[in-house]
């Protein structure tokens, strides 16, 4: 939207004619979220951002929180800053209202954006009590064991049966520090590895590689179909696992005896590709599949306790694929399976270059060899 008298990049002339050369100045130089108010709450002056968003009433702004910041600073007659948590100013829900008065006939408002920071802030909270949640189990069993160690000493079976107890949940801390590692360096957009170019094939051959061994010991049968002639950019050991622990996760939750169908379709409309991997599980009730990649969130606790999920490989594939310019999705049905994606920009440039090396690991179509 557009304001028509005095606002927006070329109708801001209008009115700007009429306004001192340095106000003018002052105003432009601010860029970003700006405006500039008479006492009366006129608009003589708003940026193109601005310009896009703020809702008003003729020439008049009529947005409370901005109101009411410069109402503040021509009462005080000093600059005045505020947060406010807003719904109503597009992208910008976390934010610091300026306001200073110029020479005595204009308020400028400008508009300090923090909804980053503070999600960030608020992401970093929730991970580190999840991470406390998820440890306390664990860190428990250790103890328990440990007394229970001590109070068999003598009785080798018994001393046999503890031990091994307490191997699992040394494999289960150990899978839950890994885990987290990744989580975050994929939220950081930090890689251990440099950028190179991966064929979507030998990026599909990559992460099954990685989940024959669960597959086998699942008894759960892995096929490709419909690979894709694309390349992608990236972390090549990071989108890897992205899909390997979408496959880990169809596994966990499929029947034994049953398959999952690994497929990789180009489309050349929007210049990606997109990696799916399909189950033939329990599936998900529609009111849990915007969760379903959210940390430490899972469908079944106690089978995914069972299987030794962490709740963190889904949350890994978004953040991954985030990273990579990329998005997430998930198709399910309950009683049905589940179809989750990875869509990924195909890399710009010649795509006439070699693979990189991988496992010897070949899964044609419509074979279902393991």
């Amino acid at each position: 939207m557009r304001y028509s008298n005095g606002v927006g990049h070329h109708s801001a002339s209008l009115r700007a004619k009429k306004l001192p050369g340095h106000i003018i100045a002052t105003v432009r130089a601010f860029g970003g979220f700006t405006l500039l108010l008479t006492k009366r709450h006129k608009i003589v002056y708003a940026s193109e951002l601005a310009a896009s968003i703020i809702p008003r009433n003729g020439d008049a702004l009529a947005h409370p929180e901005l109101l009411e910041t410069a109402q503040e600073a021509w009462t005080s007659r000093e600059h005045i800053a505020r947060p406010y948590s807003l719904t109503t100013l597009g992208p910008f829900h976390e934010v610091v209202i300026q306001a200073v008065i110029l020479e005595g006939h204009w308020v400028l408002v400008s508009l300090i954006d923090r909804t980053a920071e503070v999600q960030a802030t608020q992401i970093r909270k929730d991970f580190v009590s999840n991470i406390g949640h998820e440890l306390r189990t664990p860190v428990t069993s250790v103890g328990l064991i440990a007394q229970a160690l001590h109070s068999c000493a003598g009785e080798p079976s018994s001393v046999e049966h503890f031990a091994q107890r307490l191997d699992r949940v040394a494999q289960r801390l150990e899978s839950l520090s890994e885990g987290m590692l990744a989580l975050a360096q994929a939220q950081e957009n930090q890689s251990n590895h440099p950028w190179s170019r991966i064929h979507s094939s030998d990026l599909v051959d990559r992460a099954l590689s990685q989940a024959l061994e669960t597959a086998r010991s699942k008894g759960i049968k892995l096929k490709t179909k419909k690979r894709a002639n694309a390349w992608v950019e990236g972390d090549a050991a990071a989108l890897a696992t992205a899909v390997e622990n979408l496959i880990s996760n169809a596994v966990h939750y499929s029947p034994k005896g049953s398959r999952v169908i690994i497929a990789s379709q180009a489309d050349e409309a929007e210049d990606t590709v997109t990696f799916s991997v399909i189950d033939q599980g329990i599936g998900i009730v529609e009111s849990e599949q915007e969760r379903v990649f959210e940390r430490f969130y899972r469908t079944d606790q106690a089978r995914s306790q069972r299987s030794g999920g962490t709740g963190l490989g889904l949350a890994i594939v978004k953040h991954t694929a985030l990273s990579h310019g990329g998005s997430v999705s998930v198709d399910s049905h309950v009683g049905s399976g589940s179809t989750f994606s990875i869509t990924l920009p195909i890399a710009p440039g010649n795509q006439d270059e070699e693979t990189l090396p991988i496992a010897s690991v070949h899964h044609n179509e419509g074979s279902n060899k393991q």
